[in-house]
């Protein structure tokens, strides 16, 4: 008998490292954004490359969802972080509908996290400041951005040769960079259970008075 496509994917093993739930029960904290940023670095601890990335989620004009993965670039008590052209696709989605959502996952510790909110532009002064702790790199890079299609790698590649070039010292913002804040509505803490008990905690928070409640979640 063939091995089939699904044969060969349910094969792969899932949760391999995953131990037991340390997801608290009882004395939850109030505020769930601190706790974002405290699985990060325990995933980072536990060997997960690049753990501070996050699939963020945006809506069209014809209520179409795009996704993409991208960088946290800081938390808050009331705020996730990230950094991209207003211009870009995912920038002008935001600007016609600031609902998004961003999703966290960490296979090694077997957990993920599950963010919605609102984005929003933080201004120039706090985008150039973004900008301006970018590596070198990162900085001509953003120059290469611009709308339309790429005929070919090498007009690419050419390009940020020249801006190299053009900016030996100090490489300026782009008026488009834009640093922007999510503010969660609801953030979901999920821990993987080899048995597929699944441990689930959601914090809902109520927009009228900034106040968090949470609950847990059948698996």
């Amino acid at each position: 008998m063939n091995e089939t496509m699904r044969d060969k994917l349910r094969a792969i093993p899932v949760f391999a490292s995953v131990k037991a739930s340390t997801l608290p029960n009882e004395d939850l904290p109030d505020n769930p954004l601190p706790a974002i940023a405290g699985w990060i670095f325990e995933a980072h601890a536990a060997g997960q490359e690049e753990p501070h990335a996050m699939s963020l989620c945006t809506v069209g004009p014809a209520g179409i969802p795009s996704s993409r993965a991208l960088i946290v670039k800081d938390i808050d008590d009331a705020h996730l972080y990230f950094a991209t052209p207003s211009d870009s696709r995912k920038g002008r989605e935001i600007s016609a509908n600031p609902n998004v959502s961003a999703h966290f996952y960490w296979p090694v510790v077997g957990r993920q996290i599950r963010v919605v909110g609102t984005a929003a532009d933080q201004g120039r002064p706090a985008s150039e400041s973004d900008f301006a702790e970018r590596g070198r790199g990162s900085r001509l890079s953003a120059h290469l951005h611009r709308p339309g299609q790429l005929t070919e790698r090498q007009s690419a590649l050419g390009e940020f040769d020249r801006l190299s070039s053009v900016y030996p010292d100090e490489v300026p913002c782009p008026p488009s960079w834009t640093l922007y804040a999510i503010a969660p509505t609801e953030v979901e803490f999920w821990e993987a259970s080899v048995d597929r008990v699944h441990h689930r905690l959601i914090y809902r928070r109520d927009t009228a008075n900034a106040a968090w409640s949470h609950a847990l979640l059948w698996p």
